[in-house]
């Protein structure tokens, strides 16, 4: 294989997925712990019921994520990308206007969450997963710090807006922000670099060397992949530790306020957090690639369990802040994760294989996250929430290991 002397295409995808990604997206599915003691207090609700918004999106996203998988195969992601974030930014002008819970969550709901299942992560590990083999950990992890350098500077940012002008207009910017400058961004997304007469990785394909790239062509349809013990075994694996970051990021700043932070502050330990992971997501992405997935991420979510573990534990701001430091980990993983299903199963069909995760993940994400709100609200505590969170992280890391193992029999 030789390496083209222009710049290859697929770059400037990585730079428009992870400005669309750390823009957009990061703001989307960081802000809601900024919203969620705000949205309580407007409307009276518990804990539970808060969560039950951010529960019931995911709910929707699993129904929606082998369809749009589908859609992503057949047409590509752009009209997705482009279409979802639009649709996203409308909803939350919308939601600027409503004036009971009902109201907030049908919007939240039908409408936003909609456009974001179609519009941000999703797309971009797609197209991502297209244009790139060797250096899939990196882009993949690329995107992924991209979306934490960006709640970095966007979590505080829009928890200052919040505080100060009040949530409603807070979210009206937003909905401007995400049809002005994230929308088009969606524009630069090519199906494939085939369709451009380009090869992966920016390559020049010769006759005999094309051996990873033809199996990666073909790759496994997803009726084959569902009846390989490697498909339900990283079901499980992602299930599990999304299950558990979902209801822990949902809960952030609830959980930093039970420790004795302000709210105000707890944005910025999310902020933070969020830099320092930025290196670290990197570094493991890149590591990944010479590695093998199923180990980092095993080391990922060993670390994320030991910081829940350590936050408990922790008696002032100093240590929480420390221990919340290993939770970059679970950041770092969610690449890799994506990652991981296209080593597993190829490209042609990677956004339905992808998607048909969607519904068992999706639905621990109903569960965790108002489970969580509920013994809250019971126990006016979130310690038993950690330690349950700390034991699903270590068996996650474990069938990650497995999957490993499955790996290596896919291959052969």
């Amino acid at each position: 294989m030789k390496k083209s002397k222009k710049i290859f295409f697929g770059w400037w995808i990585v730079l428009s997925a992870s400005l669309q990604n750390g823009l957009g997206g990061s703001i989307h599915w960081q802000g809601f712990t900024v919203l969620f003691i705000p949205i309580s207090q407007t409307f009276g609700i518990s804990s539970a019921q808060t969560s039950l918004l951010f529960a019931l999106a995911r709910a929707e996203n699993g129904l929606m994520g082998p369809f749009t998988g589908w859609l992503m195969d057949k047409f590509g992601p752009r009209p997705l990308a482009i279409g979802g974030t639009a649709m996203a930014g409308i909803g939350y002008i919308m939601l600027s206007r409503t004036g009971n819970y009902t109201q907030f969550l049908l919007i939240y709901v039908i409408v936003i969450s909609i456009g974001a299942t179609t519009s941000f992560m999703q797309p971009a590990f797609v197209v991502l997963n297209n244009w790139f083999i060797k250096q899939r950990g990196l882009v993949m992890s690329i995107n992924s710090a991209s979306f934490r350098l960006g709640s970095a500077i966007l979590v505080p940012t829009f928890s200052y807006i919040v505080y100060a002008w009040g949530w409603q207009n807070a979210v009206l910017i937003l909905g401007i922000f995400l049809l002005v400058f994230i929308t088009p961004l969606g524009i630069f997304y090519r199906k494939t670099p085939e369709s451009m007469g380009l090869q992966p990785d920016g390559k020049i394909q010769e006759l005999n060397e094309g051996s990873l790239h033809n199996k990666e062509i073909s790759g496994y349809t997803w009726k084959e992949a569902i009846k390989t013990s490697a498909f339900w075994f990283l079901t499980i694996a992602t299930a599990l530790r999304i299950s558990i970051h979902g209801a822990i990021f949902v809960h952030m700043i609830p959980i930093l306020v039970w420790k004795g932070i302000s709210p105000e502050s707890a944005a910025w330990y999310v902020g933070f957090l969020a830099l320092t992971g930025v290196p670290v997501i990197l570094i493991v992405g890149k590591l990944s690639d010479k590695f093998g997935r199923p180990k980092m991420l095993a080391l990922c979510y060993s670390a994320s369990a030991l910081s829940l573990l350590l936050v408990n534990l922790s008696d002032n701001s100093i240590y929480l802040l420390l221990s919340l430091l290993l939770l970059v980990g679970s950041e770092a993983g969610s690449g890799l994760n994506w990652s991981l299903v296209g080593d597993l199963f190829g490209r042609k069909n990677y956004g339905v294989i992808r998607g048909l995760l969607g519904p068992f993940y999706n639905a621990a994400l109903v569960i965790t996250p108002v489970s969580a709100g509920y013994i809250y609200d019971k126990t006016n505590s979130y310690e038993i929430v950690l330690y349950i969170g700390s034991i699903i992280f270590i068996l996650s890391s474990l069938v990650f290991l497995f999957v490993g193992v499955l790996a290596k029999k896919l291959q052969t």
